[in-house]
């Protein structure tokens, strides 16, 4: 009798393993076609996501996109803990601000980017310009992105930087609010515009 109760534990036992392996691998195959489907079985787990990505479409057309190597994903705070960022904001006129960091943090509750954190050799492109910083802050709710700490740029032969830049999605305008700091090179053409421009602020020209 203890041999045969023995023997139906090991076939149970051999058969929940066996139905364990078959789930788990359902739902590998299911989190490589849709990341998101993965979620629905384990609610209150970290998922890990490999080639991370997700955009809004507004009004026709592309708004933002994120994109990151691979993600850390909290479904129950609907947060995201990125791998090397990319973060893509698209102008209605095609242009876009691109920026991409080491790692990054996304709140995207219902599908919106909320907030978003790009962290370690931040690197923004706008209008053909490449600005170098180590923080960038996206705020959905005043539509505008960040750059708390030091920030610098090369334009045209005109070496500047500063502190606590802003940009503005609304209306597109970049300003550098402290230690405004100009080097310009022999034959760099005339800067004034572009000190204006993207200079905003009190500072030292040179």
């Amino acid at each position: 009798m203890r041999s045969k109760r023995l023997w139906f534990l090991l076939v149970a036992a051999a058969g929940a393993i066996f139905v364990g392996v078959g789930v788990a691998r359902h739902l590998r195959e299911q989190a490589l076609r849709d990341p998101r489907a993965l979620l629905q079985f384990t609610p209150g787990a970290a998922v890990q996501v490999k080639n991370f990505r997700r955009s809004r479409i507004e009004e026709g057309r592309k708004a933002w996109e994120i994109n990151g190597v691979e993600a850390t994903y909290f479904k129950s705070e609907e947060r995201a803990l990125i791998r090397r960022p990319v973060l893509v904001f698209h102008r209605e006129d095609g242009r876009t601000l691109e920026a991409t960091g080491r790692q990054g943090n996304i709140l995207l509750p219902g599908g919106q980017l909320l907030r978003a954190e790009l962290d370690g050799a931040v690197d923004i492109t706008y209008q053909g310009v490449r600005f170098r910083t180590e923080k960038l802050i996206y705020l959905h709710a005043e539509n505008r992105v960040v750059c708390p700490g030091r920030v610098a740029a090369t334009v045209d032969g005109v070496d500047f930087e500063g502190e606590n830049m802003t940009y503005s999605l609304a209306d597109e305008t970049i300003e550098l609010r402290r230690a405004v700091r100009t080097t310009v090179y022999p034959g760099s053409p005339d800067h004034a515009g572009l000190v204006r421009r993207l200079a905003r602020g009190k500072g030292a020209g040179r």
